[in-house]
């Protein structure tokens, strides 16, 4: 089991990854080889953007379900940067994006071994 958690105002959304979800995420990027690139800094950000917008929602209606999309862009953002060949990229284990500013614009991406977020409102 895998997880990436975003941390935006308060909120706290865990996007849980199976093993199962994890292994068909690895057969579609190796199916979309040449159109995704599991490095590219510009798939990473609509990895992102995904999970902005699941923030968005969720910020209006804790009540909100996680979908497909983001369990991928999930896979996506913790593929990245726990294979990532660069060394500079890696982070090892569970992701955690920390929204620094509340409007979703600037994000950190942090092990979540190294990071405790305080009790607030989980989604």
């Amino acid at each position: 089991m895998r997880n990436v958690s975003y941390f935006s105002g308060g909120l706290v959304a865990d996007f849980a990854i199976s093993d199962v979800a994890f292994d068909k995420f690895l057969s579609y990027l190796a199916e979309a080889k040449g159109i995704i690139d599991g490095y590219g800094e510009s798939d990473l950000i609509k990895a992102r953007t995904l999970l902005d917008n699941f923030m968005i929602r969720a910020h209006q209606d804790e009540s909100v379900d996680q979908g497909p999309g983001e369990v991928l862009a999930a896979c996506f953002i913790w593929n990245f940067f726990n294979t990532n060949p660069n060394p500079a990229r890696v982070i090892e284990g569970d992701i955690v994006l920390i929204d620094l500013d509340g409007t979703l614009s600037t994000v950190k991406y942090v092990s979540a071994k190294d990071v405790q977020i305080p009790d607030s409102h989980s989604h």
